[in-house]
């Protein structure tokens, strides 16, 4: 606010233009002066006591070293003004006038009264602000932080390539205002707190504060409140005299609510704490606070209210060999050590306090004994587990002890057991027979159960997720832990593939084993009878097929609960196994057994598996077996014949799997009186059947009485003819149906009652599908994830009104020939907010894909694939009641994947029903896709090659590869090189101006068969293509060049403005593709170079360069030097810093090449060039002399001629190698 005298003549310049009113509030600013002049005289007596009692208390505080908060010093700056000299000075000038101007002429008496009457008042509102702006301070200074003390910079923190996701992850999450509470969770020594002190740093470091005030405390295990209430106001500067918690939590809750904006870190919890308890004020209550913590177990995240968590993984082999060789130091490079670093640095599994811990006791290890003898250390060890560093160790075993329930502790030890990778389904199997679980009485309860301690683990950071749902892993270093565990505290005898077992002679250690399991383990000669009493576990994986079990091998193991075989040779069963009457849980897997009578007389045992045996029969004599729940045949190839009557006396089954197995079934009723199989309907007689795997391709074996079939809560069954199974994991699920029939309505109650809860569907050849998916009985297949259709012809749509498709995560259309929409018109709100996956292919009616208003529901898209459509004309249409304004756009933020393949009459990505336009350029700037990194356009026509169908693409990479020298291959490339089709009308890519965020992340782009195309990215969207790891371009007869400067005249100057100013240098274009590795240019008969422009491109990390088929190419390379001397255009302008990496150049059927290189200065140098192949080239010269002149005339390249020329003598030349074809 400016002085009163300042304020005052600015008035005073404009009261002739104002007239009174005739208003009570008007009139007191002509009668009432004298009184409004005393008010504001007192303010400024008032304001100036108050400025008094603050400059006081800073003062002192700065005596004391402290800082004056910003808002104190502006505060007194204001004052300062308000009550200076000049401003005093004015306003009893301002007060004379106002007297004065009573006794004045009428008119100019009272104008002047109102105008600085009025003045008067709004100053003294001003001081009144000022005052009540005092009375926030609760404080006037603070202690400031030291720096460097709290948040110190982490130096290996940039060899964490695989962080960079989790830390812009968590970056991105502390920017978000609708989330206030933010857990990092992963196992001890990951490099969590690493992570967040990385990012806090950083924080701190911006100019532009995200946070006033970032506070990260260290919880420890023997942390109470109170220590972390210390830490706290530690960081705080904030001095609490008073020793009760309670007080103490009361005075830092007022202090932290005082600060705008404050982010606390709160590392390495191990249980739930009290915030508010602490001090710590309510999310709810403070705006500006955030929360950020650490643990091992995102249970703990959890139940402090964490809104956002985000998983820390182990390095990857390259990152934790660069800081095993950032600790150790250059030792870990010496020659002869190298390799044995490196073996080191693999056995830490990855974990970075291992990886330090390790190094750092290696660093000055300089003889090649101990680094073989350390590598010998971290091997697996039996009891005492000396390969794993002490404070690895500590950690895992506390985060063991950790484990709140025995359950947990028994799970965990148990997937120690199981190797890389375990099936959930195998442990289940496992828990099952041990009886881990007391009172529940079903394997679906036993699996619930596993599931979640599953879950707990792996939020403990004990357990990792597998390559699918259905499977887990385990750490290395952890397994080890955990084994030396249960060694010492449970009497285990658990060895690994690097293990050698030669103690079955021992026959006191064998007696005190508990469980024993030997995987991959190198063993010597079985006994031919164990004495084990106490054994309830026996597991076995062989990797010896010679190895033998003898027939009484099991004879001493009353106790046994559990026997897993796998891979052990049995052509029979071990007569021994059938005295183990307490056998619960039996796997003969991959075995070779075939028969396997003997297994009736196990009456207790609840769970067979058998997958993958050489079985042919099942024989009656399982039917005894009256205690099984769980019956696993899968993968049984030669199984037959299964004899009536079995699967109807085993009463108590539960879960059956039949899939890739026996597939006979007898129809019920048929002409046979006696039946020799099985029938679907003995399944009938199984109350308690919850899980059916099984394939049926004959629809007619199908009972008409299914109504069992409503009953099943996990299945996969296959109904219809061939031999077609599920392939893709992404669509796996628990409840999947296959139907390959003329008509579902020869469909009884039951299956109609599995489509209600289906969550994958595949329906192909059927005549009804549309029937079958409005069915009401269906109730709109309110579960539904994948959803496959194949070969239908009488669908005009798909998803209909009826239909809830809320939960639809992939879409895979295919050869739909009266296809005409996707949707219906009318769909419900939800519909698609789930949809992940879109594949359509030969669906020839086809003219878009979604209208506007459902492309918007498209948030989590991530893959989209569109092939053989032939009326395929763009991806959305706006239709004509659709409002859209003329800056509305449409983001896909989670689109990865794009690929368009022969869609010949395809426009672009949008198209207005209202204006009957389309984009005049494939992608236009109102669709936009932040990260998308794959995009494919491949539009030209297949060609059929020994009677498959291979598009160009295909023939090139493969059959040409394989035999260049074939003359029918040679003429099938030239056919496919002067081909052309698809997109007619596409003569652009991009528009002028795009979206900031698009194809910034863009990694792979294939572009194949626009003809009327001229350039492929305009000048302005080459910083977009920093990231891109492949490009290649195909088949495009009209392109002129890949990088143009301006796609339009109007557009060049603003666009150039736009342009980054390291991109134009001296009016030469100047960037650098620093990840591409390979460069595919064919079929491009009018490229004349990459760029019309002169340009200093580098292609850093180019390996591998294909140029067939670009007629108007004179010159491959020319100096950039020499830039403004030649009229001709080079494809490319080189320097030194161009192709430093270049190995293999391959050039064919550039019919207009005169110079490969023109005057490359001796500074420039193919110094990496390996292979130069020339395709079909040698031809166009009458002698091999000509052809060597018209590679170069430049001393440069010498060395390269010089080797071309020993090739033709000594094809032998290891050093560098040419190869010509055509001569």
């Amino acid at each position: 606010m400016g002085a009163l005298a300042s304020i005052l003549e600015s008035l005073a310049s404009k009261a002739a233009e104002y007239m009174v009113d005739s208003t009570p509030e008007q009139l007191g600013y002509l009668f009432n002066h004298e009184s409004k002049f005393q008010n504001l005289w007192s303010k400024v007596q008032e304001l100036k006591d108050a400025r008094q009692r603050v400059q006081q208390s800073v003062d002192e505080a700065n005596r004391n070293g402290e800082k004056i908060f910003h808002d104190v010093e502006r505060w007194l700056t204001m004052v300062n003004d308000k009550i200076s000299d000049q401003a005093t000075t004015q306003l009893q000038e301002d007060e004379k006038k106002a007297m004065e101007s009573y006794f004045a002429g009428f008119l100019l008496g009272i104008k002047s009264r109102y105008h600085l009457s009025k003045k008067a008042e709004k100053e003294m509102e001003a001081i009144t602000q000022l005052l009540n702006g005092k009375d926030q301070f609760d404080r006037v200074s603070y202690r400031s932080v030291v720096e460097g003390m709290s948040i110190r910079p982490v130096k290996e923190y940039e060899a964490f390539g695989s962080r960079s996701d989790a830390f812009n992850g968590l970056m991105a999450v502390l920017n978000d205002d609708n989330v206030n509470i933010i857990g990092v969770y992963g196992m001890g020594g990951v490099g969590k707190t690493t992570l967040v002190k990385e990012a806090a740093r950083q924080i701190i470091a911006k100019e532009k504060k995200l946070f006033d005030e970032v506070i990260l405390v260290a919880i420890t295990q023997a942390s109470n409140n109170s220590n972390i209430q210390n830490e706290i106001t530690e960081k705080l500067g904030l001095k609490i005299e008073e020793r009760s918690v309670d007080v103490r939590a009361a005075r830092l809750h007022d202090r932290l609510k005082k600060i705008n904006k404050v982010l606390i870190i709160l590392d390495d919890i191990w249980e739930e704490h009290d915030l508010d308890a602490l001090g710590i004020p309510s999310v709810d209550k403070h705006k500006g606070l955030k929360i950020s913590m650490t643990s091992r177990r995102l249970e703990v995240l959890k139940s402090m209210g964490s809104q956002k968590s985000l998983p820390i993984d182990i390095l990857k082999e390259d990152e934790a060999w660069n800081l095993f060789k950032i600790v150790a130091g250059p030792i870990a490079e010496r020659s002869d050590l190298q390799s044995k670093a490196n073996e080191v640095a693999q056995k830490c599994a990855g974990l970075p306090i291992a990886i330090a811990t390790v190094a750092k006791a290696l660093k000055h290890k300089e003889n090649l004994h101990e680094w073989e003898d350390a590598l010998e250390q971290l091997k697996p060890s039996e009891v005492n587990c000396r390969g794993v560093p002490g404070a690895v160790y500590s950690a895992i075993e506390m985060s063991y002890k950790y484990l709140k329930t025995e359950d947990l502790k028994s799970t965990f030890l148990l997937c120690s057991i199981m190797g890389h990778n375990a099936a959930i389904e195998d442990l289940l199997k496992y828990c099952t027979g041990l009886g881990l679980f007391h009172g529940l009485d079903t394997i679906q309860k036993v699996r619930n159960r596993v599931l979640t301690l599953v879950s707990e683990l792996e939020d403990s950071s004990l357990l990792l997720a597998g390559s699918t749902p259905e499977c887990f892993g385990m750490h290395d270093v952890v397994c080890d832990v955990a084994i030396s565990i249960a060694s010492g505290d449970r009497g285990w005898l658990a060895l690994g593939k690097e293990d050698v077992f030669e103690g079955w002679s021992d026959v006191e250690t064998m007696r005190n084993y508990n469980l024993v399991s030997l995987q991959h383990t190198k063993v010597s000669e079985l006994s031919d009878e164990l004495e084990c009493p106490n054994l309830t576990f026996f597991a076995m994986v062989n990797r010896d097929s010679c190895l033998k079990i003898p027939n009484n091998f099991f004879k001493g193991m009353k106790r046994l609960k559990v026997l897993s075989l796998e891979k052990v040779n049995l052509s029979s069963v071990p007569s021994s196994i059938g005295s183990l009457r307490s056998l619960c849980t039996l796997r003969l897997i991959d075995c070779g057994v075939e028969d396997i009578v003997m297994l009736g007389e196990l009456v207790n045992l609840e769970i067979l598996d058998l997958r993958n045996s050489g079985i042919r029969l099942l024989p009656k004599e399982i039917g005894q077996l009256r205690r099984l729940k769980l019956l696993d045949l899968s993968y049984c190839y030669s199984l037959k014949v299964v004899s009536p009557n079995v699967l109807s006396s085993l009463s108590r089954l539960e879960e059956l799997y039949f899939f890739h197995s026996f597939d006979r079934w007898e129809v019920e009723g048929s002409d046979n009186l006696i039946r020799s199989n099985a029938s679907l309907v003995e399944l009938q007689h199984l109350s308690r059947l919850t899980t059916l795997k099984v394939r049926v391709p004959n629809e007619q074996a199908m009972p008409e009485d299914n109504i069992f079939l409503g009953k099943l809560e996990r299945y996969k069954i296959c109904i219809g003819d061939g031999k077609w199974y599920w392939t893709e994991t992404r669509t796996e699920a628990s409840r999947m149906l296959k139907l390959k029939m003329k008509r579902s309505s020869n469909l009884f109650s039951g299956i109609k009652l599995l489509l209600r809860k289906t969550e994958s569907l595949y329906v192909d050849e059927a005549e009804d599908v549309r029937e079958m998916l409005d069915d009401p009985v269906n109730q709109g297949l309110p579960h539904l994830k994948h959803l496959k259709l194949s070969n239908v012809s009488d669908m005009k749509f798909v998803i209909g009104s009826r239909m809830f498709v809320s939960c639809l995560e992939s879409l895979d259309l295919h050869s739909l020939m009266n296809l005409e929409s996707i949707c219906e018109a009318q769909l419900k709100a939800e519909s698609f907010g789930r949809l992940r996956f879109l594949e359509v292919s030969e669906c020839k009616m086809l003219k878009n894909l979604f209208s506007f208003s459902i492309a918007k529901r498209l948030r989590q898209l991530e893959e989209i694939e569109v092939s053989h459509c032939n009326n395929m004309r763009e991806f959305i249409i706006v239709e004509k009641e659709e409002e859209i304004g003329e800056n509305d756009n449409l983001e896909f933020p989670q689109l990865r994947s794009l690929s368009l393949r022969y869609l010949p009459t395809f426009n672009g990505a949008w198209y207005s029903q209202k204006t009957l336009k389309s984009v005049r350029w494939l992608f236009g700037k109102m669709v936009i896709f932040p990260v998308l990194k794959k995009l494919g356009i491949c539009c030209g026509i297949e060609y059929e090659v020994q009677d498959v169908d291979l598009d160009i693409r295909t023939t090139m990479e493969c059959e040409l590869e394989a035999c260049r020298d074939d003359d029918s291959v040679k003429e099938l490339v030239k056919k496919c090189l002067s081909s052309s089709g698809g997109m007619e009308n596409v003569e652009r890519l991009w528009p002028n101006q795009l979206d900031e965020h698009s194809y910034s992340k863009l990694t792979s782009f294939f572009l194949e068969g626009c003809r009327k195309l001229l350039n492929v990215f305009p000048l302005s969207m080459l910083m977009r293509l920093q990231k891109l790891e492949n490009l290649s371009i195909w088949n495009c007869e009209s392109l002129e060049e890949i990088i143009c400067e301006s796609q339009s005249q109007e557009i060049n100057v603003s666009a150039m403005q736009s342009l980054s100013p390291q991109l134009i240098q001296s009016n030469v274009i100047t960037f650098e593709f620093s990840c591409l590795p390979s460069l595919t240019l064919i079929g491009l008969p009018n490229l004349k170079s990459i760029c019309h422009k002169t340009q200093a491109i580098s292609w850093h990390l180019l390996k591998k360069m294909e140029v067939y088929g670009c007629n108007k190419v004179e010159i491959l390379f020319a100096s950039q030097e020499i830039s403004g001397n030649i009229n001709e255009q080079p494809l490319f302008w080189v320097n030194k810093f161009t192709f430093p990496n270049l190995h293999q150049l391959t050039l064919g059927w550039n019919v207009g090449v005169k110079e490969i290189w023109r005057l490359i200065p001796s500074s420039i140098s193919f110094q990496n060039l390996i292979i130069l192949e020339q395709i079909d080239m040698v031809e166009k010269f009458k002698n091999s002399e000509e052809y060597l002149s018209h590679l170069s005339t430049s001393n440069s390249q010498n060395d390269l001629i010089k080797e071309y020329e020993n090739s033709e003598k000594d094809q032998s030349n290891p050093c560098k190698k040419q190869k010509r074809h055509g001569t």
